[in-house]
């Protein structure tokens, strides 16, 4: 029984790290609200004529996509961790070989 306590814990305290690197990753590479990107354009002036122009340089800016995958792979491992104490709970586990 304490080795199914000690595995619900481990799996919730991963569905929160996971929930958090993903955030974390989102909130730290520029909230970007679209997909995934990996090159940015910025506007440079050119000094001589003073028009602005694109220049593509290489970037990860992290989309939308990266925290709802880490919040459906938490939902998961904390889907499995309730599952796991109800089957424990009804008795459901087999009993122990000696």
């Amino acid at each position: 029984m304490q080795n199914r306590s000690r595995l619900n814990l481990a799996l919730r305290g991963t569905a929160a790290a996971v929930l958090l690197a993903g955030l974390g990753t989102w909130v730290a590479t520029g909230a970007h609200r679209g997909w995934t990107q990996t090159s940015a354009v910025t506007m440079q002036k050119d000094e001589i004529t003073g028009i602005d122009y694109p220049v593509r340089r290489d970037a990860f800016v992290a989309g939308v996509e990266i925290p709802l995958a880490a919040a459906g792979l938490a939902a998961v491992l904390a889907g499995v961790s309730l599952i796991s104490r109800r089957r424990s709970a009804a008795g459901l586990t087999p009993a122990p070989q000696n």
